[in-house]
């Protein structure tokens, strides 16, 4: 494997660090914008308007619209129906009377007090059968033979009587007076040849005998006077003879308080309003709008008229009627602007960059770590500049027994340009360092380094871990990439320098003969930069570099979570031109597959 990695390098046939950076860019590049578009307002409005445009249920509703027809359509039936009633005979006359100058007129009338007093003496005079009784009964009265005749009659006929004729002709005689006169001392008196012979007595009894006297008495005795008498009061009393007249008048209706109510009821019956009204009242016209008026049709017209005079009824027959009905809708807003946005460049240019077959690679692979060291500062949440079990299990780092040099953290540390480099360097530094025989010691070392790890900031089960590094690959100096499980052992060495060389593998145990076995990679131009990769799934392990496998390997042990470690450590005494000595790190960049949703 790797001499044939070392013949396709040495043609260059393998890509480059810069080009592997380069289409690393560019496809961000390509994914950042694709995150813009589809971070966009204009694609989440189209995919708002495509939810929704895009439906059965919105085609249907088209459909329907398009479909829908004014005729048969219920608003159809109703203006139909409103028509029908309009053009009906007993609601044509009922409009034409109501918006007549005859309805007004009659209407008027009907609220005045002439009618109101003709109805009133209609009802209490003209048909009241009391009245019309009172009236018959005047009208049938006739003197003859009347009580008042009758009394008349018999007055005139007593009157008459020959009986108290002759009566009132002998009171009224000197006779009768003399003999008045001569009674008181005559009366009684005896009859004699003296008496006899006594003029004034002679002359008495004579009267007394004499057949005048004896009607006298017997029209006295008969009460002829008296009852003449009272029958001349009574014919003569005004009442009475204003009664007579009365009867005798053939016009005596005319004079009863009756007559000037018919009278008043016959000028108000030849009223032209009354007659007017009358007439009206009377007429066809009128009967219809009574029997109109009220009537569930003529409600139900009104109701009709209600409806087709409301604003949302006539915008729907008017939609229904818009052949292009569709387009006054707000569907066809929505459809309009989809297409729109369907057709633009926006969508085109958006369809383009999805379909580009490199963006793909999102759809498989998350990116869970990308260290770009654009800040000049070490990020402490991910990295610490300590070896991760020492300073776990000792509480600082210390050197092994053939390091030469001081663990010297973060000043060791240098950030330019965005590259990291942990810096070599000979120096007098204080440092520690492991005694088997006593454990960790201080110590002064003539040399100084650091090592990174992102024990506490960052793990990683499975996936891609890559990095672009430069670094000089001489035999004193080692510049090391490695994975570190749940224990210090086994570790992944993505890459240790040597000289003129590199090792890859997998080291079990903490000696000598476990870097041995790692596989060296020989033909590297160190004065490039080389982006060193491990693939991980489940125990199969693959390196590459610059994107070429390089070698494959099997994990004998579950590791667990693995974080990374970069070291700079220097193991023999170099000349002073080889220091300080920088191992670069451009990038660190983990991967991980993307689980099937």
């Amino acid at each position: 494997m790797s001499s044939s990695f070392r013949l396709r390098y040495f043609l260059g046939l393998i890509p480059s660090a810069q080009k592997i950076d380069s289409v690393w860019t560019e496809l961000q590049k390509l994914r950042e914008e694709l995150l813009q578009l589809e971070a966009s307002k204009e694609l989440a409005r189209f995919n708002e308007l495509n939810s929704i445009v895009q439906t059965t249920e919105f085609h249907n509703k088209k459909r329907e619209i398009v479909n829908l027809a004014y005729k048969g359509s219920p608003e159809y039936d109703v203006i139909t129906e409103l028509k029908d009633l309009e053009n009906s005979k007993p609601i044509k006359d009922y409009f034409r009377f109501t918006q007549s100058a005859d309805f007004t007129r009659f209407n008027q009338i009907a609220k005045s007090t002439a009618l109101a007093r003709y109805l009133e003496l209609k009802k209490t005079v003209v048909e009241s059968m009391v009245f019309i009784q009172r009236k018959k009964d005047v009208e049938s009265l006739r003197y003859k033979g009347s009580p008042e005749y009758i009394k008349i009659e018999e007055y005139n006929k007593l009157k008459g009587n020959r009986q108290l004729k002759r009566y009132y002709t002998t009171i009224a005689s000197n006779e009768y007076r003399s003999f008045l006169e001569s009674e008181p001392t005559l009366k009684g008196k005896p009859v004699d040849k003296a008496s006899k012979k006594d003029p004034k007595f002679k002359a008495y009894l004579k009267f007394l005998n004499s057949k005048s006297y004896k009607n006298v008495k017997t029209v006295e005795s008969m009460g002829l006077v008296g009852k003449l008498e009272q029958l001349k009061q009574q014919v003569e009393a005004a009442p009475f003879i204003k009664q007579v007249a009365y009867l005798k008048n053939k016009s005596r209706y005319e004079t009863t308080p009756d007559f000037a109510l018919l009278s008043e009821f016959k000028s108000l019956d030849k009223n032209p309003d009354i007659l007017f009204y009358l007439k009206i009242q009377k007429s066809s016209i009128n009967k219809n709008h009574e029997e109109v008026e009220g009537s569930k049709q003529l409600a139900h017209f009104h109701d009709l008229k209600i409806k087709v005079a409301d604003t949302t009824f006539k915008e729907r027959v008017a939609f229904l009627q818009n052949k292009k009905r569709f387009e006054t809708t707000n569907d066809y807003k929505l459809e309009t602007e989809y297409n729109e946005l369907d057709k633009s460049n926006f969508m085109t240019h958006y369809r383009k960059l999805k379909k580009r077959p490199e963006l793909s690679f999102f759809e498989q692979w998350e990116v869970v770590l990308d260290e770009n060291f654009h800040n000049s500062n070490l990020s402490d949440s991910l990295w610490e500049p300590e070896n991760y079990w020492h300073a776990s299990r000792a509480g600082c780092s210390f050197s092994q027994v053939d390091e030469i040099h001081a663990y010297n953290g973060i000043k060791n540390i240098e950030i330019k340009n965005s590259v990291l480099s942990i810096v070599t360097k000979a120096e007098k530094a204080n440092g520690r360092v492991w005694d088997p025989a006593v454990g960790v010691i201080p110590k002064q070392f003539d040399y100084s380094s650091s090592i990174l790890n992102t024990g506490k900031g960052f793990k990683i089960t499975e996936g891609v871990i890559e990095a672009k590094v430069k670094f000089s690959a001489v035999g004193a100096i080692t510049s090391a990439f490695s994975l570190t499980g749940n224990h210090p052992f086994p570790q992944i060495d993505v890459f240790r320098s040597g000289h003129n060389c590199v090792g890859i593998g997998i080291i079990d145990q903490p000696d000598k003969n476990g870097i041995k076995k790692l596989v060296q990679i020989k033909g590297l131009n160190f004065s490039r930069f080389h982006v060193f990769r491990l693939e991980i799934f489940g125990n199969e392990v693959v390196w590459k570099i610059n994107n070429y496998e390089v070698h494959r390997e099997r994990l004998t042990k579950n590791v667990g979570e693995l974080f990374l470690n970069f070291v700079g450590s220097l193991h023999h005494p170099v000349n002073g031109g080889t220091l300080p000595h920088y191992f670069e790190i451009d990038w660190v960049r983990c991967l991980r597959k993307k689980q099937a949703k």
